[in-house]
């Protein structure tokens, strides 16, 4: 059955629509990260975050609608579709700038690993965008991966033994983000995720073991909530369910007053 696309947008659609929603969460979990283990954080590194996740997630949608449209193509892609000369032009902008900040206003330490990074998402999307076979299996696991590496990037040039201190919580940071990706990516299509619930479920109840601290408890409650959508949801538009399951990982703002201020440093 094919989607009708409305010609007028609601505004709360335009975050998820512009792509707004994943730098959001990207330097949402930054700052919270910085807070629960403390590491020094610059504004640079904020920004570039931000810029970076934001100007990938364009560039996705881009290479996303050279295909043609599928009769059931959702909003999403059609919305970048009627508006790809204006993302094209966005997407330089955001580009340009990006790379400004991270040439003047980068630490060393942060822009030489963020080059492995980067070589690391160019690859990234060159291969997904004309190897469509990779797409079923591998590119969610990648993607998670990528974005977990971006969101410690800082905190991981900046924290004594960092494979001691960080590796545990960038392990359950990224099954969330596969979590939210693979719901995504199956509700998007129209198929069942079968047992997703019940993996994320799982997540949420394993973030328990490592103790009550307040990292691990907004990952167990964003994937309880995840869960709870992905049993629940049904009845919610695709629309819906997008915009909710990226709302539900905003739980860092929940634990922010019980862990202080992330180290700042202005320069």
């Amino acid at each position: 059955m094919s989607v009708r696309v409305r010609t007028h947008t609601s505004l709360w659609l335009w975050p998820n629509l512009l792509s707004l929603d994943a730098p959001f969460v990207a330097v949402l979990w930054q700052d919270f990260l910085a807070r629960c283990y403390p590491a020094p954080l610059h504004p640079a590194g904020r920004c570039v975050l931000g810029l970076t996740v934001w100007a990938i997630y364009l560039a996705d949608r881009l290479f996303d609608i050279r295909h043609p449209p599928a009769a059931d193509e959702s909003a999403r892609h059609a919305f970048y579709r009627r508006h790809s000369l204006s993302v094209a032009i966005l997407l330089t902008g955001v580009t340009l700038l990006d790379l400004l900040l991270a040439l003047v206003w980068l630490r060393p330490a942060v822009f030489v690993h963020g080059l492995w990074v980067g070589a690391a998402v160019a690859l990234y999307l060159t291969v997904f965008a004309f190897w469509r076979a990779a797409h079923r299996y591998t590119k969610q696991p990648v993607a998670a991966i990528l974005f977990t590496a971006g969101v410690f990037l800082v905190a991981w040039t900046r924290t004594p033994h960092p494979q001691r201190t960080l590796f545990w919580p960038a392990v359950f940071f990224c099954a969330l983000c596969l979590g939210n990706l693979l719901l995504l990516e199956t509700w998007e299509n129209g198929r069942s995720t079968k047992r997703g619930w019940l993996w994320l479920l799982l997540l949420a109840l394993s973030s328990c073991i490592p103790g009550f601290s307040a990292w691990y408890m907004a990952i167990g409650l964003s994937a309880a909530g995840l869960a709870l959508l992905d049993l629940r949801g049904g009845a919610l538009s695709a629309t819906a369910r997008h915009v909710l399951a990226d709302a539900v990982l905003l739980t860092p703002l929940l634990f922010t007053p019980l862990v202080g201020a992330a180290p700042f440093i202005s320069r």
